[in-house]
């Protein structure tokens, strides 16, 4: 009841100030989306990208038990383009906008439709303004995706109240233009609430101001460039539980790694040994990634009830301390708060980075054999349906289908597998990392999409990864492998047929690895490059083999379990191999004896003679117009006969 009151009073007290003129001078994880969502996404880049903002203070009174906020959000910004009538921003319809003030000036704004448009006096290129706005109230969401949220943990019998902004809900609690366009240049953040709590989020906590009427104030700022999404706020009964990493750029110097949990010693005790993880992690990222971009400040966590993660810049709200949650989140810092991705459709510069860090993170800080089995999992999924590109196509972005943008399977899992591919292909560890971290240099504080990466990583490493990125990146799908093996004078003839599981990739040309089990300890791998459905490599190998395995180390997304490996029948020197299988409609037929008449047949399983070609050389058939199911396809040299059972779907 104490707390109630003091909440009430604390309020009245934040209504006065927050009306006051503001003149301080300053020096410097994703369930169901609100139901008053917007259904789609609206267009507004005709006034919403047409301004840079510089700075943003806001200045809120905040409660663990209860999504109000009240107070002010102030900033200042400097016109891009030649002319600026209209000043555009989105605040959730269920606040109330108090007042607001343009350059002091009360103002009039039009607010409907969660959208505030500011109509202005005609602005230039280069003008400056400042721009504040008095508001209050508690949102009406619901779900994961809700802006701001409030619960209960039962284990420690604590309220808390947070925010997840990403992607389209940061108007759940401030006024903000919500587009990916312009880092916010330095933020300050005040945030009130009663004494027994406390506050975390961006940057450095400066100060804790007593106002002496059973609240307490929280000031943080941070100068580093910050997108709107990140920026967030948490509030409970938290203690301080903070540890130091030491990354060797530093030559000895420290960086703070601050943790806000709720203040139970029980608390402590359940999460202190992963928390003490997070030092070995920041060090190994700083290694791999390039120094922790935000060492200046700190790295910290917000314990509260959101299922999984939510990387604020500088301050994750998590709802563990698990090893592989608190590895994703703070790669985050480097891949998603650092650089961001320039669009929605290219979330893969956040998600599929922090994804593969959780295998890095096994590899270097567990073993390989855990991180292999990270990685066998992150396939299975991938594989757990034949489509969808990581890349997010346009038409798959708007308010309410946020689960797209997020999906599991491609955003994340396939994301990172494919960038678990594009070392495969640099095949030179250290290379990589280096490559890495001429990214990392390259768009520090910066925008990145897909094809950002990609010409950073062949700027360093001298690959030319266009077809990799048609492939792996905007195609869909992923191969499934067969080899047929011969030897001859020459030695082991491989013939290596692909399906795919999507028809938007007809072939993936990534290379495979083959190696060859001689028994007695004794392998050998090499790389065969894929050419089209059907590919061959010649090798000058003569000894028998006992087993061959297809991409041993599991560093391709392919159908595991399904590779057919076998030998090919040979009858008076024909060796005869036939691929794609199964296949949609195109059928590639080799032969190692290129010398005579070779008669084809293909054939149903009632034995009724379907199609007959006559060659003396390899051929393609097109074979699109047969219903799907079991063929045979029968070739004849002479008095030698050979079968092979295809699959048409």
């Amino acid at each position: 009841m104490k707390k109630t009151l003091l909440f009430l009073v604390s309020m009245m007290s934040l209504w006065s100030f927050a009306q006051a003129p503001y003149n301080i001078e300053h020096k410097c994880s994703h369930q169901q989306q609100y139901a008053n969502s917007f259904k789609q996404q609206k267009d507004v880049s005709v006034v919403a990208d047409k301004y840079h903002m510089s700075f943003l203070h806001l200045d809120l009174l905040v409660n663990s038990g209860s999504t109000y906020v009240e107070g002010s959000a102030m900033m200042n910004a400097e016109v891009l383009t030649p002319a600026l009538d209209t000043i555009y921003l989105e605040l959730n319809q269920t606040l109330v906008l108090d007042s607001m003030k343009l350059n002091d000036q009360l103002i009039d704004p039009v607010f409907e439709n969660s959208e505030l448009f500011v109509i202005v006096d005609e602005m230039t290129q280069g003008d400056a303004f400042s721009l504040i706005t008095y508001y209050h109230g508690a949102s009406s969401s619901s779900g994961f995706f809700s802006g701001i949220s409030t619960e209960h943990n039962n284990t420690y019998d604590k309220d808390v109240t947070w925010t997840l902004s990403e992607p389209f809900s940061a108007r759940d609690w401030f006024p903000v233009r919500q587009s990916l366009e312009d880092k916010i240049d330095s933020v300050w953040q005040d945030y009130t609430c009663v004494e027994n709590e406390m506050v975390g989020t961006n940057g450095l906590l400066t100060e804790v101001t007593d106002n002496g009427d059973g609240t307490k104030t929280y000031h943080w700022k941070t100068k580093y460039p910050v997108s709107y999404y990140l920026l967030s706020f948490s509030v409970s009964d938290y203690m301080d539980y903070s540890i130091y990493a030491h990354p060797a750029q530093l030559d000895g110097d420290s960086i703070l790694i601050q943790n806000f949990i709720y203040n139970e010693a029980s608390c402590l005790n359940n999460n202190q040994a992963n928390i003490d993880l997070s030092d070995d992690i920041l060090e190994l990222y700083s290694e791999k990634y390039g120094l922790y971009p935000f060492y200046e400040e700190k790295y910290g966590n917000c314990l509260a009830e959101i299922g999984g993660g939510m990387e604020h810049q500088t301050m994750t709200t998590l709802g563990s301390f698990s090893m592989g949650l608190n590895a994703h989140e703070m790669a985050h810092q480097w891949y998603g708060d650092n650089i961001t991705c320039a669009t929605w459709n290219d979330i893969w510069i956040n998600e599929g980075f922090a994804s593969y860090s959780e295998y890095v993170t096994a590899q270097y800080l567990q073993s390989q054999s855990a991180a292999n089995s990270w990685m066998n999992s992150a396939h299975n999924n991938v594989m757990s349906s034949p489509g969808g590109s990581v890349y997010v196509p346009e038409s798959e972005i708007y308010y309410g289908n946020e689960w797209r943008i997020f999906n599991g399977r491609l955003s994340y899992k396939k994301g990172a597998a494919i960038i678990h591919q594009i070392r495969y292909l640099i095949d030179d560890d250290d290379l990589f990392f280096e490559a890495m971290q001429n990214y990392t240099n390259e768009f520090t504080g910066k925008l990145a999409t897909g094809l950002d990466y990609k010409n950073s990583i062949e700027a360093s490493t001298g690959l030319d990864l266009d077809s990799y990125f048609d492939q792996w990146y905007f195609g869909e799908g992923y191969p499934t492998y067969s080899i047929e093996y011969s030897y001859n004078e020459t030695g082991l003839f491989l013939a290596v047929t692909q399906t795919t599981s999507s028809m938007v990739v007809s072939y993936f040309d990534l290379p495979i690895e083959v190696r060859l089990n001689f028994g007695a300890g004794e392998d050998t791998v090499f790389r065969v490059p894929i050419t089209g459905n059907i590919s061959y490599f010649q090798t000058e190998i003569q000894d028998e083999f006992i087993q061959l395995v297809i991409d041993p180390d599991n560093w391709i997304i392919n159908k595991t379990g399904s590779i057919a490996v076998g030998t090919s029948e040979i009858h008076n020197d024909m060796t005869f191999v036939v691929g794609p299988n199964p296949t949609k409609g195109n059928l590639q037929l080799h032969f190692g004896n290129a010398n005579t008449l070779k008669q084809i047949s293909i054939i149903d399983l009632s034995g009724r003679e379907l199609k007959t070609y006559t060659t003396n050389s390899s051929m393609s058939i097109d074979i699109s117009d047969l219903n799907d199911g079991y063929y045979i396809v029968k070739a004849m040299d002479g008095d030698a006969v050979v079968c092979r059972k295809i699959l048409k779907q």
